[in-house]
């Protein structure tokens, strides 16, 4: 039988993030179904945000942005790799807080409170190597959320990829998931995986 390898995560252009959003093709991401998966998420950033504020990476058009209170706004940082989103997204606020940048590339100015990586671990290799490199940026009460959409079709790549991931994530030692939230909305057929992630003090 021949073994297919399963690709590490999802290659992802600029060009054609880009022309996705100026196709609409996410505006369903502010559809109800997406609220329950961001209210979670947000749940956890009330839970933890200090002084330091937030890193949203993959913050899109600022849907998280904008469930956020006005006190919690400060210290925000949006970054995404599409132009056209962070266009649409610093349409919102006065204040440049929306930032053109590539996951696997991108270094945080500061420290924050929360890390957030919104739907975006998809298209990073050697995820926990990554976030390691992320939790350098997430001061020492501070934790990283992340959410990963589990495709409905058990058959496409992108569903072994997010469970490798998950794995990946979980056994990898550098971190404690100090929670882990399956989310299925009935409604619409979907499912993400949600965590909440600390550094262990020690690396393994």
């Amino acid at each position: 039988m021949e073994h297919t390898t399963i690709p590490d995560f999802l290659e992802s252009k600029q060009e054609q993030w880009d022309e996705e959003y100026k196709s609409n093709v996410w505006s369903y991401l502010s559809d109800i179904t997406e609220y329950a998966r961001y209210s979670v998420v947000y749940g956890y950033i009330r839970k933890f945000i200090g002084e330091e504020g937030i890193l949203d990476m993959g913050c899109g058009t600022g849907i998280l942005f904008d469930m956020l209170l006005e006190s919690e706004k400060e210290g925000y940082t949006g970054v995404d790799l599409s132009q056209e989103a962070i266009k649409l997204a610093s349409a919102k606020t006065s204040q440049d807080i929306f930032h053109c940048g590539d996951i696997n590339h991108y270094v945080p100015a500061k420290q924050y409170d929360v890390i957030v990586f919104n739907e975006s671990l998809h298209y990073v290799p050697n995820t926990a190597n990554k976030l390691l490199e992320y939790s350098n940026y997430v001061t020492s009460s501070g934790v990283i959320i992340s959410s990963l959409y589990s495709h409905k079709n058990t058959e496409d790549p992108a569903f072994a990829i997010i469970e490798n991931k998950i794995a990946e994530i979980e056994q990898c030692g550098f971190f404690e998931v100090m929670d882990k939230v399956s989310l299925f909305n009935h409604n619409a057929g979907l499912k993400w995986y949600i965590h909440l992630l600390k550094r262990k003090q020690t690396k393994p």
